[in-house]
Parts: structure tokens; sequence; C-alpha cells
């Protein structure tokens, strides 16, 4: 019988704790049970460890990447410019960390991926961009405008394509040349190139990377280009990582020697320049009006020399003719900061 009774019913529990809880003041027991509890500032110490992704770079070591990769943009820009012949603008959106199987994701497949070996570098390196620049670049190199395809054809490349667009990802192998001198003097070879990164393994999944993704422009159009780094290729140069000895090299012999290279690329490159006849400004009613016949009043007035756009910006000026059947202008100065018109010396042209 006693036995029987060792096991409490649920309702008799409920009974003990109800009568174990009469006159017990609360407020007391909450006191003790928060002065044994740990400290909060022990809690802080507490800091979360991502395990894929670790911190493998400094502060300084990424400062000093993000460095390198800017000059990178500009020398690119100014590569690009001279193979294409035409003007070309590239800028650094961003430098992220992460791992080589995360970046094939991000580039997708639709892209054309070059793997690059830089001597005296250990491992390689990938450069990747869309099939949208990949075409506007073929087209540019058969002697076509370099218009991306407004729809993207549903089709491999071609083994000419391929082989035009190695000449392009040789081309963006040398930007890193002038740059990375600033660290080490790189030789930079195509090692493969191919269409879509499920064929592409030349570094682990799990491989640490550091991307830099550029925005390449031309004829008013955008593109994305990426460079991927694997730490195995970066450990040799990160102890030169300081942003002192950067910007000490930066501004020696290599500098000056980067200047000749980015002029000998963009002396070659075709520049547009644009002769405004003139000017006017109606409302949207006129505009909706307009008709044959009708005149428009510019702004120029009779006898004032012409602004000549080079870009979008006014930098020369002169007065209209003819030159055989075609219309030209003959140049007669520059324009200033302050928009007048500085004649050429006598002796100029």
């Amino acid at each position: 019988m006693a036995a029987e009774r060792a096991t409490l019913s649920q309702r008799e529990i409920d009974a003990l704790l109800s009568a174990g809880l009469e006159g017990l003041d609360l407020e007391k027991v909450e006191e003790v049970v928060a002065a044994r509890r740990p400290p909060r500032e022990a809690e802080r110490r507490v800091k979360l460890y991502d395990f894929r992704h670790p911190e493998k770079l400094s502060k300084e070591q990424l400062r000093g990447l993000q460095v390198i990769q800017q000059s990178v943009a500009s020398s690119l820009a100014a590569i690009l410019s001279g193979r294409l012949r035409l003007s070309v603008e590239a800028r650094l959106g961003a430098l992220e960390r992460g791992i080589f199987e995360e970046y094939l994701a991000q580039v997708g497949l639709s892209s054309v991926l070059g793997v690059l070996e830089l001597p005296p570098l250990k491992g390689v390196a990938i450069v990747a961009f869309g099939l949208d620049l990949a075409f506007a670049f073929v087209d540019r190199l058969l002697g076509g405008p370099g218009k991306m395809p407004s729809r993207l054809p549903d089709r491999e490349l071609t083994d000419i394509e391929l082989a035009l667009l190695r000449h392009v990802v040789g081309d963006i192998a040398r930007s890193l040349v002038e740059p990375w001198s600033r660290l080490v003097t790189v030789d930079p070879t195509v090692a493969d190139l191919v269409y879509g990164p499920q064929v592409m393994h030349p570094v682990p999944p799990s491989e640490f990377v550091l991307t830099a993704w550029y925005e390449v422009r031309f004829n008013e159009q955008t593109g994305g280009l990426s460079l991927c780094f694997p730490l195995t290729l970066l450990e040799s140069v990160l102890p030169k990582l300081t942003g002192q000895s950067l910007f000490e090299v930066g501004h020696g012999p290599v500098a000056g020697e980067g200047a000749g290279v980015r002029e000998e690329h963009l002396l070659p490159a075709r520049v547009e320049l644009r002769a405004v006849l003139g000017r006017a400004l109606i409302s949207a009613a006129e505009l909706a009006e307009l008709a044959p016949g009708d005149v428009l009043v510019l702004d120029q007035e009779v006898g004032e020399p012409l602004r000549v756009l080079v870009g979008n910006v006014e930098r020369l000026a002169g007065h209209p003719g003819t030159v055989g059947k075609r219309l030209g202008v003959k140049l007669l100065g520059t324009v200033d900061e302050d928009g007048f018109v500085r004649p050429f010396p006598a002796d100029g042209a």
C-alpha cells in the first residue's frame, strides 16, 4: 500500500505547490535569483565566429588591396580603350570576401570565365564577365559598333568568338601588371577560357577568395566584370600590404612608367567629336504641335563659333564649312573652364 502511494497525482502536486507558495515573498526570491545570475559583461565576451567565412585578411591588408584594385580599374579602362578603339570607363564597385563556391554562384551560368596564371605567384586568378559584355566585345572587334544584344542568343560561343575573347581576357590580365608591380612583378598568361562556371574547377569550392567587382562602361552601356583572387595566390604578398609601403612605391619610378603605359594604350583609342549648331528651349505643348516647315530659333548667333564637344565636354570651337561633299568645322581654338574661346597660336593649327 505504501508503494502504491509513493507516486503523487498531479492534483496532489498542485496542492503542495500552492501551499508552499503561500506567504512567500516573490520579490525577494527574484532578487536572490538575479544576484546569482552571471554578469552581462561576461555574456558580451562571447563573440560569434563564422567558420564558413573566417577573417583571414586584416583591415590594413584590405585597404592595401583596395588601393591596388582601384588602380587596376584605371589600367583596365586604358587597355580596353586601345583594344576596342573607343572610350572605355571602368570603376571598382566592390571588394568582397567569400569562398570560391559562392563566387561561381554569383557569376551565374551565362558567363565567360578565364583562368589567369600570374607567375611568380602560385595558383591562379579568375576573370569573369557576362555574355552581354562578351558579345559587345566580339561585335566591336569584328568592326561593329560594340553594342550589347537586347536579347542573348540561345547558343554557345563559337571557336572564333572564343579566340577573340581570349585576346580581351589577355588585355584584362595585362591590366594587373602595373598596379600589382607595387607588390610583385607578374607575367600574366591566359591558361584557359571557358563558357559557364559549371566546367570551372581550378580552385577548391571551399577556398577563401577575394573578389573585385567592376563596372565597365562604353557606348552608353554598362556591363559587369570581376577578378577573383584565391588566398593561396595572395599569401606571398600579404606581408607587403601596408598603406605606407604602397604609397611610397606609388610615388616612385613605377608610377612614372605607368603613365607611359596608359598613354600608349590611350593614343589609339577613338574619341567622338560633335559640333553643336545650336540649341533651342521649347515647351512640351509647342513640341507636340511641331509641323513640317516650322522654324526653330537657336541660341547661336550668326558668326559666333560653334562649340565642339569631345565626348560630352566642350573643348574646342570653330566655324562651319564644307570639305568636299561633306560638312566640316574649321577649328579656331580651345574652350576654357569659363566658356571663353582661346584662339590657337598663330603658328599652330
